[in-house]
C-alpha cells in the first residue's frame, strides 16, 4: 500500500510510474513521480486535460495520482508520419480548449508537445499536466502552433502571440474566436 491509500496493480522499479487502485474511490490511477507540480492542478477537470486527483509525498518522493488513460502519445501514434490537416486541427483544438481552461485559472503549461499529448483509445486528446513547467500564455499559444506544425509535418500559419488559447481552438474549428 502506498500512502495508506493506493494499492499497486503492477510491479515497477522504485521511482517509476505505477498503475494502482485508489482504495478510497475504487478508481484505477497512475502514480507518477513529480517534482514541483503546482498544487492548483489537483482536482482540475477538463476533458482535454489529464486529471491529477492527488499530489502526495511517500518517503522522500512526491507523486501525483493521475487519471488512468488507455492511450499513447502523439509521437508514438504518428510513427514519423503526419496527420491530415483536418485531424491535426481537431487534436490541437481539443488541447487548446484544455489550455484555455488552465489560462482561465491563471495557470500555464509550457510543455505542449507530441510527447505530452495523449490520444485515448476513443481518439480524444489529453494534455498531460505532470509535465507542466513555468510558462506564459504566449508560450503556450506558440507551442499550440508548433504542435499543429509537428502533426502535419510542415509549417502552419502564424498565430498572433497575443491570441488566446480559446480563440486558437475556435479558429481551428472554423469559428470566429
Amino acid at each position: 500500500m502506498i500512502a495508506n491509500r493506493y494499492q499497486p496493480l503492477e510491479l515497477a522499479p522504485p521511482g517509476a510510474a505505477v498503475k494502482a487502485r485508489d482504495m478510497q474511490t475504487a478508481q484505477t490511477v497512475m502514480l507518477r513521480p513529480v517534482a514541483g507540480l503546482d498544487e492548483r492542478l489537483r482536482g482540475l477537470f477538463h476533458p482535454a486535460l489529464l486529471t491529477v486527483f492527488d499530489i502526495f509525498r511517500n518517503g522522500a518522493a512526491t507523486f501525483a495520482a493521475c487519471e488512468f488513460v488507455q492511450g499513447r502519445s502523439l509521437r508514438l501514434i504518428m510513427g514519423g508520419q503526419p496527420f491530415n490537416i483536418r485531424r491535426a486541427s481537431e487534436i490541437v483544438a481539443e488541447v487548446a480548449d484544455g489550455v484555455a481552461e488552465l489560462h482561465a485559472l491563471g495557470l500555464c503549461h509550457g510543455a505542449i508537445t507530441v510527447d505530452t499529448v495523449l490520444l485515448t483509445a476513443k481518439g480524444k486528446s489529453k494534455l498531460d499536466l505532470v509535465h507542466a513547467t513555468a510558462s506564459t500564455e504566449a508560450i503556450d499559444v506558440r507551442q499550440l502552433r508548433e504542435l499543429l506544425a509537428a502533426l502535419v509535418g510542415r509549417a502552419t500559419p502564424e498565430l498572433d502571440p497575443a491570441e488566446s488559447a480559446a480563440s486558437v481552438a475556435a479558429r481551428l474549428r472554423g469559428r470566429q474566436g
